[in-house]
């Protein structure tokens, strides 16, 4: 490899990325690795993302939601979809940034905010203001000075942007790879950069209306059950089961349920961090699955269960996930409806989004103050952005599919992951947030690791989205129900007393 070829790697912001990139386009042709193969592998790698033309979603995203008696399931978007079979990788991730820009671009065209809208190409230094929508390349910050240096791009090219460290960049840090509308004023002098004077992201639009079921309905929500680890939870399970079936407290609650929404980590898996085989009660994934559907008969038959997968399941894991394959999701009850990851559907007219959750694992080192701790902060986040795992290169691997299946379109009503093994619950602009924690205690690697889970408490909550925050939510299984009533408590049965 030339000396100058190594250096432009070393100073690209993907450098394994690239470095593979560049591979895959030699192959065995050349024993060499010249500065020119870097470059032209970057300005292709530039092009691909903003020309190539996006597919069209695969899954129908209009139903008629609240009108008449709205069905008991509906899906409305999955996120996975099959990729193109022999495409290169170059060309297929072009065809996925094309796609989220299109998508997000599409939400923010009209907005009171970004007025005189341009593509970059066309920005002149003769107007004083103009608007354009782009994807965040690069984000560099200059401490010394206050301001953060961006390199933005469109379909029509790139340009430098100067973003002064006022009260308005405080919405939030910049992220590569997200896409922001940006209202500029325009530079007169050849050299200058044009000045950022205010950010437009595709976010929750205000006065966003949400869907009413059309009779009371209630839906319980769960996460990483971790079927297979020695620190699963059977004893707390052994007490949710025994509040479905009525028996205890409460019972009159536990009639109402219809549903249960489980948000991914169906099994602890094989392979997925070191040592693994050490926290396992069940070595082999199969058998896994086989007790995963022996707990869930468990549940009363009477229950829908829709599930999704995380990381630690058994299917490809870059994102957007695909369901739980025929073999897998065979062993469990006939109850059980498999799902993408994330996936969107309607419970009687109801709009839910269940994500597992991994992008916590790029978004809370990149955004000041996010923790595990604190997940629906993190969720309103992803709102602000429409996109649950923006960034490509880093912690949550991406799929090269030909529509980005993570940007949040259609908005929910309620916004449900896990993946943090804690819980929270909140409101942003309409939306629902619960995140649902865990049914593992803690393992060796999670205290490694520093890590501490939140596992099930003594009590839960049945909440309405229109309802004002709660201070606290005191157990992971948060359950959700439409009618117009207050939230009520729910003390489950525990084994150190009533």
């Amino acid at each position: 490899m030339e000396t100058d070829a190594l250096t432009l790697l070393l100073t690209d912001r993907q450098p394994l990325v690239l470095s593979q990139q560049v591979l895959d386009r030699c192959g065995t042709g050349s024993p060499l690795v010249t500065r020119e193969m870097v470059e032209r592998t970057i300005e292709l790698r530039r092009a691909s993302r903003m020309v190539a033309r996006a597919a069209p979603p695969t899954v129908a995203t209009e139903v008629a939601l609240g009108s008449g008696i709205a069905p008991p399931f509906v899906l409305l978007t999955e996120g996975f979809s099959p990729p193109v079979p022999n495409r290169d990788p170059l060309e297929a991730y072009g065809a996925l940034f094309a796609s989220r820009y299109q998508m997000l671009s599409r939400l923010l065209r009209g907005r009171p905010g970004l007025s005189n809208l341009r593509p970059i190409r066309e920005l002149r230094s003769n107007e004083a203001d103009a608007s354009i929508i782009a994807m965040i390349r690069d984000v560099r910050e200059v401490s010394a000075k206050r301001i953060v240096l961006l390199t933005v791009e469109d379909p029509s090219g790139s340009i430098d942007l100067l973003v002064p460290n006022d009260a308005f960049v405080g919405r939030g840090t910049f992220l590569p790879d997200e896409v922001v509308g940006f209202t500029l004023r325009i530079a007169r002098e050849a050299g200058k950069m044009h000045r950022v004077t205010s950010v437009e992201r595709p976010e929750v639009p205000p006065g966003h209306a949400t869907h009413r079921s059309d009779r009371p309905s209630r839906t319980l929500f769960l996460s990483d059950l971790h079927i297979g680890s020695r620190s699963f939870l059977s004893e707390p399970w052994a007490r949710l089961v025994d509040f479905l079936h009525g028996r205890g407290p409460h019972a009159e609650i536990a009639e109402t349920l219809e549903h249960v929404v489980i948000a991914g980590d169906l099994v602890d898996g094989i392979g997925v961090y070191p040592n693994q085989e050490r926290d396992l009660a069940i070595s082999d994934v199969v058998e896994q699955y086989a007790e995963l559907g022996r707990r869930l008969r468990e549940l009363p038959e009477r229950l829908s269960i829709i599930v999704v997968p995380g990381n630690h399941d058994a299917v490809a894991p870059a994102e957007p996930q695909p369901a739980l394959s025929a073999a897998m999701a065979g062993q469990l009850p006939t109850n059980v409806r498999s799902l993408g990851n994330p996936s969107t559907f309607a419970l009687h007219g109801v709009v839910l989004s269940a994500y597992h959750g991994r992008g916590f694992d790029e978004l809370i080192p990149a955004i000041p103050g996010a923790s595990y701790g604190r997940p629906t902060d993190v969720m309103k986040r992803m709102l602000q952005m429409r996109h649950v795992a923006p960034i490509y290169g880093g912690r949550t691997p991406l799929a090269p599919l030909s529509r980005d299946g993570l940007v949040i379109e259609p908005l929910p009503d309620v916004f449900v992951t896990g993946h943090s093994h804690t819980y929270g619950i909140d409101h942003y602009r309409g939306v629902l947030l619960l995140n649902v924690s865990t049914w593992q205690g803690e393992t060796e690697y999670q205290k490694m690791r520093n890590i501490t889970p939140v596992p099930p408490g003594r009590r839960s909550s049945i909440w309405r989205p229109s309802r004002p925050r709660p201070s606290t939510l005191p157990a992971e299984s948060a359950s959700w129900e439409d009618p117009k009533d207050e939230p009520v408590p729910i003390d489950l049965p525990d084994a150190r007393g009533p």
